[in-house]
């Protein structure tokens, strides 16, 4: 609803994963259509799930890995997603994809960043949740991803040549906040 409140034609949903909010736009607007950009175990799995749904007119897809600083993001969307993406990585490489997504905007383009942010919680046990899932993430995971700041993502968001323009805190029932930036 967030994304779609500007009329999005294109919108680019990177780290899609299985397809989910490719589907749920194309399901709330019949004139959107979305490019996932992802790995390709995860655009197999999304591609079968936008084929199930007869989507594939208006979802395709692009393999990318945003860790190869070679590869860039195609430029044409008119919003970019990216949903409990960013928090897999460390800062260094947040800045290094925000930077990619900075180059593939223009100055209409809206990019959309949601994360569960550690600081931006209504419990005390939400916080200590997001804290502890750092942790496991850190040791056990990957080693280098976690639960980030509100602050700590606007300064990176800064540093990759962005601005926050808006914000939406813990968005429905959810403990996710959403920042809309557009280029700096």
């Amino acid at each position: 609803e967030i994304v779609c409140k500007e009329k999005p034609a294109y919108i680019f949903d990177i780290g899609g994963n299985t397809g989910k909010f490719a589907i749920a736009s194309c399901n709330y607007d019949s004139t959107i259509k979305v490019k996932i950009l992802d790995l390709p175990g995860q655009l197999n799995v999304a591609r079968k799930n936008a084929e199930t749904l007869h989507l594939e007119n208006r979802i395709d897809f692009h393999q990318i890995n945003l860790l190869d600083t070679f590869q860039k993001i195609p430029q044409g969307a008119d919003a970019i997603w990216m949903s409990q993406f960013l928090d897999c990585f460390s800062e260094k490489e947040i800045v290094q994809i925000l930077k990619n997504v900075e180059q593939a905007s223009d100055k209409n383009t809206f990019i959309y960043i949601m994360e569960p942010f550690i600081d931006n919680q209504n419990f005390p046990a939400a916080k200590h949740s997001l804290v502890a899932t750092s942790v496991y993430f850190t040791i056990i995971a990957n080693g280098n991803s976690k639960m980030y700041s509100v602050d700590v993502m606007k300064n990176l968001v800064q540093q990759a040549g962005l601005k926050v323009v808006e914000e939406f805190p813990l968005i429905g029932n959810s403990y996710h906040t959403i920042l809309k930036c557009m280029k700096g």
